[in-house]
């Protein structure tokens, strides 16, 4: 069990991309993109779960934008009895929510499911189900230099991120008098993408020089962030 496993939090496994302009010698400045994802299957709604993102590393050159993308399919399967017969269908309403409170401006990220199942009859004194699904992808983009700021660390810094799972169910019908229960689960992935340009490349002391003031940079964050939290 890991450490983020301990703190019940989601673990995030990171997928690097790179994708070049043109595929020539770097000798100038080229577009990259980099990504991490989580999947989690099988969560219940009205439900919340807390992860974490790496940050962007700052060394690796200068950020351009960040995309949040978060994809979804809400599954429910409904068990009618009714009273007497019965002719209708259950409906499913869900909202994914992510939320990264670090972003102060527009933090949520909300993609809104409805899954409603064909009619059915059943008789009365018997049972039957309704099961129904649906999917949907949402996805926003950050480019100011606020948003960037807030994405962007040193190797080893975290975005803390939330995804909750919301839900109601209504069966609609004729009559509306019986017993209903059911489950309803979503399955979603978090995708947390950066584009970022690296820089040109330049001779080998500039890269060390470059590199110790960095490192430098992130050692001194880190001690006064101790120095605060003692």
């Amino acid at each position: 069990m890991n450490g983020y496993q301990k703190l019940g939090m989601a673990v995030v496994s990171g997928v690097l991309s790179l994708t070049f302009n043109e595929l020539v010698i770097p000798v100038q400045a080229a577009v990259l993109t980099q990504t991490y994802t989580v999947n989690l299957k099988q969560q219940p709604v009205n439900s919340t779960l807390n992860g974490v993102f790496p940050k962007f590393n700052s060394l690796l050159g200068t950020l351009l934008k960040a995309y949040v993308t978060v994809q979804s399919t809400v599954n429910s399967d409904i068990s009618i009895v009714p009273a007497s017969n019965f002719t209708g269908t259950a409906v499913t309403n869900a909202q994914i929510a992510v939320s990264l409170p670090s972003l102060k401006a527009d933090p949520n990220l909300v993609l809104s499911l409805f899954a409603n199942p064909p009619e059915t009859s059943i008789e009365s004194g018997a049972a039957g189900a309704r099961g129904g699904s649906a999917s949907g992808t949402v996805s926003r983009s950050y480019s100011s230099s606020q948003s960037l700021n807030m994405f962007s660390g040193c190797a080893g810094d975290l975005i803390a991120a939330s995804i909750a799972a919301m839900g109601t169910v209504r069966v609609l019908g004729t009559p509306g008098t019986g017993t209903y229960a059911g489950n309803v689960t979503t399955d979603y992935t978090l995708a947390l993408t950066y584009e970022y340009e690296s820089d040109t490349v330049p001779e080998p002391n500039t890269i060390a020089g470059v590199g110790l003031a960095f490192g430098l940079g992130c050692w001194w964050k880190r001690k006064v962030g101790k120095k605060v939290f003692k």
